[in-house]
């Protein structure tokens, strides 16, 4: 993510709703992809100092939960972001407001993601979430269990994912290294972008000469994932384990791991803390990342936490990053 600052200079966060420094209210312009710096008025609007009015979100009104801003020819109540909800949480309940807010923080750091790389997320194919919880936080009210995925355009995402204690318990049931909330919306917005593919046969063939056919029976091959363990060869192969289950899956992962290493590159650099310039070719931005990674999971144990990128990218990944960078490039072209 690239460095946000204020009118004053001071720079801020991404998620900054006030400018330490000066005071000055701060938003974030989906339009612009910038953080704005904003006035109040004596009547209580919001503007610029150019004198450009604004409007906060509706759910930063009622929860402080959102920094998005809308512009006033804007209709409705709710940001771009806040828009995409299908279902929320019941507010009422305990921690719902804390964790639907922790989902929404990382969902906002997709949506930057996705609107700066030009990505798909309204249009003929319109992006969608619910966040839901079930019967493991709520057993009074619900039976089923609500899984983490992607059906026909929709995202949902368990709360119980924003709950720390609950996602370790989960990761360490999995065997997992790496398990957060961000990771899951970028995967999961994978599975929302791969139909895209189908009206391009060269690159559906392509896809599935690297990832293999995504139409091989899904619940088969994740049973076997399951009751087997991932494929032995899968360190060579795959970015994770996971991926190692199914095509899809496979695609998901990977496109997931271009979105971690692209943003994280692009906070280093804003940072100074890896090459300024933006490199075209694969190997060379790979490059950079892994000797990113390797500082990045050195100052963490120096910390005494965990690697925050606990993966290796052997060559079959890097071809497959190369394609997914491809396609990503292109959809910025249409």
């Amino acid at each position: 993510m690239k460095n946000f600052h204020c009118h004053c200079g001071n720079r801020v966060f991404f998620e900054n709703t006030a400018c330490q420094n000066c005071q000055r209210q701060l938003g974030f312009d989906p339009a612009r992809l910038d953080i704005i710096a904003l006035d109040v008025s004596p009547s209580g609007h919001l503007k610029t100092p150019e004198g450009v009015d604004y409007r906060r979100c509706g759910n930063a009104r009622r929860y402080a939960n959102c920094n998005w801003l809308m512009q006033q020819h804007e209709s409705g109540d709710l940001c771009f972001s806040c828009r995409m909800n299908e279902v929320i949480p019941a507010l009422d309940r305990p921690d719902n407001l804390q964790l639907w807010s922790r989902i929404e923080a990382a969902k906002r750091r997709l949506l930057y993601s996705l609107l700066t790389h030009k990505l798909p997320v309204a249009g003929d194919l319109s992006l969608k979430f619910r966040f839901m919880e079930d019967h493991r936080r709520n057993p009074d009210v619900f039976e089923n269990y609500v899984i983490t995925g992607h059906f026909d355009s929709t995202i949902t995402i368990n709360i119980a994912e924003a709950d720390d204690v609950a996602r370790h318990e989960a990761r360490e049931q999995m065997n997992e290294r790496y398990r957060t909330v961000l990771g899951h919306l970028r995967h999961e917005y994978a599975h929302f972008f791969f139909p895209l593919i189908m009206d391009a046969p060269h690159q559906l063939e392509e896809c599935r000469q690297l990832f293999g056919d995504e139409r091989t029976d899904y619940q088969a091959a994740l049973n076997v994932h399951y009751d087997q363990g991932p494929k032995a060869d899968w360190h060579e192969n795959y970015v994770s384990a996971y991926a190692s289950s199914h095509p899809a899956e496979d695609f998901a992962e990977t496109f997931a791991h271009f979105l971690h290493i692209g943003d994280a590159l692009e906070s280093a650099r804003a940072g100074q803390l890896a090459p300024g310039k933006v490199l075209s070719q694969i190997d060379d931005w790979v490059g950079d990342w892994i000797e990113l990674a390797i500082t990045l999971n050195e100052i963490s144990r120096s910390l005494g936490s965990d690697d925050p990128y606990p993966f290796l990218l052997p060559e079959p990944v890097k071809r497959k990053l190369e394609f997914i960078d491809r396609l990503v490039r292109q959809q910025a072209e249409h």
